[in-house]
């Protein structure tokens, strides 16, 4: 079976025992082919993937982690890239170019001094000095730029070539303080920032769901999640179908041919053409995470 028709999974591991990468089988989600084992990620991880090479960063220690280039099609790490004593919020491609934001301290610590680190030839540092905390759920990067919500619903944008900020705040203020807003990129300039979508362009807003935690996207699909279930909608907000109502999905990702759906530490696969449930299955090894679709 080609990799890029399998899921990527990572089992976290913890402080004394290892992460695991592995490919899944889309249907029944059981490993296939070889593994690979990392250093435990309980305080996180991050990734980014380009055809066949996966590029992440697990966290056993909240600072100095590299990046790990990996050729999925053997699971072997091809190369590592030092970020000296740096925590790295998120990664991306631009073009071949892998780029990460990362921070002096854990990102989601206050006061921290941020960059934005090229990875070419040779590395380069961009400042970022007008970026205060991130916390990594609240990433994504998109058309050459890293977004960064807040619970107020202000959105910070950052040029990954210069570092220069813009900050995009509501005309309402929605809430003071700090905490998880699920936030994607969706493609074609819209922006998913818990529950609403943005037109970055304009940033304008749609809400797709005001109690859905977040949005997953696979090409021209939709899918709002959270504690009703999961809701699939057209690019322009159609409604598709409703699937698993009442269930409290916390994630959710999308193939070709399934929709994968994190309900407390299992999942959820559920046929995408007719929103049937075809199994759920228990997650025996700890906390994990699908990477991919």
């Amino acid at each position: 079976m080609a990799t890029a028709a399998l899921v990527l999974s990572l089992a976290l591991g913890s402080f004394s025992t290892p992460a695991t990468l592995r490919h899944l089988d889309p249907a029944t989600l059981q490993p296939v082919g070889a593994q690979l084992k990392l250093p435990g990620a309980p305080l996180g991880y991050a990734w980014a993937r380009r055809g066949t090479t996966l590029a992440v960063v697990v966290k056993p220690v909240a600072t100095g982690q590299p990046v790990r280039l990996i050729d999925l099609r053997s699971m072997r790490v091809i190369r590592v890239l030092p970020v000296g004593d740096r925590d790295v919020c998120g990664l991306t491609y631009d073009g071949a170019t892998l780029v990460a934001l990362t921070a002096d301290r854990p990102c989601y610590w206050k006061g921290g001094q941020f960059s934005v680190l090229r990875f070419g030839a040779t590395t380069t540092s961009t400042p970022v000095p007008a970026l205060d905390t991130v916390w990594p759920t609240n990433l994504a990067f998109g058309a050459g730029h890293a977004y960064v919500s807040y619970a107020s619903g202000v959105v910070d944008a950052v040029d990954l070539h210069t570092g220069f900020l813009v900050a995009h705040r509501p005309r309402r203020m929605l809430a003071k303080g700090e905490g998880f807003v699920f936030t994607r990129w969706l493609g074609g300039n819209l922006l998913a920032v818990g529950g609403t979508v943005v037109d970055t362009r304009t940033w304008r807003k749609r809400v797709a769901d005001p109690r859905a935690l977040g949005v997953a996207v696979a090409g021209s699909v939709l899918a709002d999640f959270g504690r009703n279930g999961v809701t699939l909608r057209t690019r322009a907000g159609r409604l598709i179908r409703r699937v698993l109502p009442g269930e409290d999905v916390s994630d959710v990702r999308i193939g070709p041919r399934y929709l994968y759906a994190q309900v407390g530490s299992a999942v959820d696969v559920v046929e995408r053409a007719t929103g049937k449930q075809l199994r759920v299955i228990a997650v025996a090894d700890g906390p994990w995470a699908l990477l991919a679709p």
